[in-house]
C-alpha cells in the first residue's frame, strides 16, 4: 500500500511534530516486513546546513513514542539521518575538480535567476498597474473575472459589442496577455536551469564518479529502509540541491510506493511538492520598503501533484485579498493553492472508494488548533478544519 504524507507549515518545535504523530509514526503498511517490524525513522534536516546533526533532541522523542534503537558499531541504523549535506561536504573533499565545476554551475544558475527577476519584476508591474488602471475604469471588477472573461470566444462577435464592452474586452486581453507572459518566464527559467544543470553532470562525469556512486547509493538504502522520513525546515534550496544533486527523486517515489510515510515541514513541504513556491525579497539593496514576491524558485520531488503547498501562509500571503488569491492561483497551480500555518497538518493519503471499489488520493485537514485554507482560481477561500476533506479533482 502506498504510504502517506502529512504536510506541515511551520510547526514551532519539531519534537511537538514528532509527539502529535506518534501513533502514525508507530504504524507500518511497508512491504518489507523487517521494516514494519523495527519501524525506522529517518531524519533529513539537511536545511540546517552544518547543524544537521543537531538532532539529539528528535532521537530523544522518537525513542520516548516506542521507537526502537538498534545500534551497530556506535551508530543508531533505526533513529537515522540521511546525513545528506555531511555527505556532499566529503563529496567536495574527495571530488575538488567536480566540486568546483558544481560551484561554476551553480553560480551561472545564480545569475541566471537573477535576470530572471528582473525581467519577471517589470512584467509584475505592468500587471498591476494594469490592473489598477482597469478597476478605475470598470469599479468593482475583481481579477478572477478579468482572468476568465473568454477572449478567443467573443473575438468572432467584436462589432456586436458596445464601445465600453470592447474596451473591457481589450482589457482583459492584455491582463491576460500579461500574465501569460510571467507564467511562461516562469516556466522558462526552470528549463533553462534544468538545462544547465544537464550541462554540468555531461561535462563533469559526476554520475560515473565511484565516490559519486557509492554515497548516492548508500544514501538510497537510508531511504528505501524507512518506515518513516521525516523532512525538516531551514534553508530551502540548500536541502533540495543535496537531495537533487545526487538524484534522490525517483528513490523518494520508490520509498512512498512501498508504503514510506512521509512527514514534513516548511522546507520539507516545499520540496516534496511538485513546484517550490518561495517568497522572498528581490527589492533592491537599501530599499526602505522593498516590494515582496513569491517566485516558482525550482521543481520538487513531485510527491504531490494535484495542489500547491504554501507554508507559513498567514504570514505571507494577503488571504483576506480575493485578488492576490487568484493572481497566485493563476500564476502557480492549475487547481487548489493549500495554505498551511504553524498548526496546519495536511494528510495526502490513498484510500478505496466504497461505492467504486477505486483506489483514489484523498486529501484531509489533520490540525486541531488550526485548519488549512484553501483557495482557487476564483479567488475563493475556505478553512477546512479537523478531519475535513479537501476536495481535489
Amino acid at each position: 500500500m502506498k504510504g502517506w504524507i502529512v504536510f506541515n507549515g511551520n510547526i514551532v518545535l519539531d519534537v511537538d511534530f514528532v509527539h502529535r504523530q506518534a501513533d502514525r509514526i508507530l504504524e507500518s503498511h511497508h512491504v518489507d516486513p523487517e521494516v514494519r517490524d523495527w519501524r525506522k525513522v529517518l531524519l533529513i534536516t539537511a536545511g540546517w546546513q552544518r547543524d544537521e546533526f543537531d538532532e539529539a533532541h528528535l532521537k530523544r522523542a522518537l525513542t520516548e513514542i516506542g521507537i526502537p534503537s538498534r545500534f551497530e558499531r556506535g551508530f543508531d541504523l533505526n533513529i537515522q539521518n540521511l546525513a545528506v549535506y555531511h555527505e556532499f561536504d566529503a563529496f567536495k573533499n574527495s571530488e575538488p575538480e567536480i566540486y568546483r565545476q558544481y560551484h561554476d554551475k551553480q553560480r551561472i544558475i545564480l545569475k541566471t535567476k537573477e535576470l530572471y527577476r528582473l525581467k519577471n519584476n517589470d512584467f509584475l508591474r505592468i500587471l498591476r498597474e494594469q490592473i489598477q488602471y482597469v478597476k478605475n475604469m470598470y469599479p468593482g471588477v475583481t481579477l478572477a473575472e478579468l482572468l476568465a472573461y473568454d477572449v478567443s470566444h467573443h473575438q468572432a462577435d467584436l462589432r456586436k459589442l458596445a464601445e465600453r464592452e470592447l474596451l473591457f474586452h481589450y482589457c482583459c486581453q492584455e491582463v491576460q496577455d500579461t500574465l501569460s507572459s510571467i507564467v511562461a518566464n516562469d516556466e522558462k527559467m526552470i528549463a533553462i536551469c534544468g538545462e544547465i544543470d544537464r550541462y554540468f553532470r555531461s561535462r563533469s562525469l559526476v554520475d560515473e564518479c565511484r565516490t559519486f556512486i557509492q554515497i548516492r547509493d548508500a544514501l538510497r538504502r537510508r531511504i528505501l529502509s524507512a518506515n518513516s522520513i521525516f523532512l525538516f525546515g531551514g534553508h530551502v534550496a540548500v536541502l533540495l540541491n543535496r537531495l537533487q544533486f545526487f538524484r534522490l527523486t525517483d528513490v523518494f517515489h520508490e520509498a512512498l510506493w512501498r508504503g514510506t510515510n512521509f512527514y514534513s515541514v516548511s522546507a520539507g513541504s516545499m520540496v516534496l511538492a511538485d513546484k517550490i513556491i518561495v517568497y522572498d525579497d528581490f527589492g533592491a539593496a537599501g530599499q526602505e520598503q522593498p516590494h515582496r514576491e513569491f517566485e516558482y524558485f525550482d521543481k520538487g520531488v513531485g510527491l504531490v501533484t494535484r495542489v500547491a503547498l504554501f507554508p507559513h501562509c498567514m504570514d505571507r500571503i494577503q488571504t483576506d485579498d480575493p485578488d492576490n488569491l487568484s493572481y497566485l492561483a493563476h500564476r502557480f497551480s492549475s487547481g487548489l493553492c493549500v495554505g498551511l500555518n504553524q498548526e496546519s497538518f495536511l494528510l495526502a493519503e490513498t484510500c478505496r472508494d466504497e461505492t467504486s471499489g477505486q483506489v483514489r488520493e484523498r486529501f484531509v485537514s489533520q490540525g486541531t488548533e488550526d485548519g488549512v485554507y484553501v483557495f482557487d482560481r476564483n479567488g475563493n477561500k475556505r478553512c477546512y478544519s479537523n478531519g475535513e476533506e479537501v476536495p481535489v479533482s
